[in-house]
C-alpha cells in the first residue's frame, strides 16, 4: 500500500491561500463546513493549517485588522506547529501515526509543493478494509 491510494488531491481538497484576508478566508471555511483546512503560499508550497479557533482568537484579540481598519492577511494566524506535512514517498505507517493526532495529514512533494491530504476517515476506512480481509482469511 502507498499514500496515493489514500490521497485526496489538491484539486479535490478545500484549502486557503495565505494572502486571503481573514474575513474572506473565514467565509470560505464556513461555506465548506470544515473546522480546519490547509493553507498554501502563492508559490503552491504548504504554509500550515488554520482552524476555526485561530479565527476566533484573532478576532477576539483584535488581530483581524491593521491600524487603518483594513483586514489582515491569513498568513498572520496560520499555525505552522499543527498538522505537519509528510512527503509523498513517506512510509504509510508514518501517515497512519500522524492521523492519530490530526484530522488530516497534508502531503507535499520534494519541493514542499502541496499536493493533497490524507484524512483520518480515509485511514480508518483502510484499516477497516484490512480488518475485513484478515477476518475472511481467518475463516
Amino acid at each position: 500500500m502507498n499514500i496515493f491510494q489514500l490521497l485526496t488531491t489538491k484539486n479535490e481538497t478545500m484549502y486557503l491561500t495565505e494572502d486571503m484576508d481573514l474575513t474572506a478566508a473565514l467565509d470560505k471555511l464556513r461555506a465548506g463546513g470544515y473546522t480546519a483546512v490547509p493553507v498554501i503560499r502563492d508559490d503552491g508550497t504548504y504554509a500550515g493549517t488554520v482552524s476555526e479557533g485561530d479565527f476566533l482568537w484573532a478576532f477576539l484579540d483584535g488581530k483581524d485588522t491593521d491600524s487603518h481598519g483594513d483586514p489582515l492577511p491569513l498568513k498572520g494566524i496560520v499555525r505552522t506547529d499543527r498538522n505537519p506535512s509528510v512527503k509523498i514517498d513517506v512510509e504509510i505507517s508514518q501517515v497512519f501515526a500522524e492521523a492519530l493526532n490530526q484530522n488530516f495529514v497534508p502531503v507535499v512533494d520534494d519541493r514542499n509543493m502541496f499536493i493533497g491530504i490524507v484524512t483520518r476517515k480515509q485511514v480508518m476506512s483502510c484499516f477497516l478494509e484490512k480488518l475485513k480481509d484478515f477476518a475472511k482469511e481467518a475463516h
